[in-house]
């Protein structure tokens, strides 16, 4: 963490940003082919279920199966590494943060205070 370093250019944002939406876009897209609505007359509403080409007699399908773990990979632990990693990058750079030379009062205060914002950090 270098305040002084140059950050990413306006170009690599946007790659970034329309790498996530292509993502976005190809992760959700089997819902657009293989979701499907029947009306229900008696009932008088429209369920929603999935018809996958693979699936068996005890409506069991491996492509499911495997969309299921590929998505869940992709929506909960990527965005839970990221989100760990950079709150152990910033912790790690609160907690070890040393003030130059002689301290003083007011500095060990600060020093103290970051800590705390780091703990307060550690624990949400």
């Amino acid at each position: 963490m270098n305040p002084l370093k140059p950050r990413m250019g306006k170009k690599l944002t946007l790659c970034i940003a329309g790498l996530i939406w292509i993502v976005g876009i190809i992760s959700s897209s089997p819902n657009f082919f293989f979701f499907t609505t029947v009306e229900m007359p008696y009932e008088d509403r429209v369920v929603c279920y999935a018809e996958w080409p693979d699936t068996d007699g005890d409506n069991h399908s491996l492509q499911e199966y495997i969309y299921n773990v590929v998505f869940m990979f992709l929506t909960y632990f990527v965005p839970i590494g990221c989100m760990s990693y950079t709150y152990t990058r910033v912790g790690h750079e609160l907690w070890g943060s040393q003030s130059i030379g002689e301290c003083t009062q007011r500095q060990l205060d600060n020093i103290k205070s970051k800590r705390k914002v780091s703990c307060d950090l550690l624990v949400s």
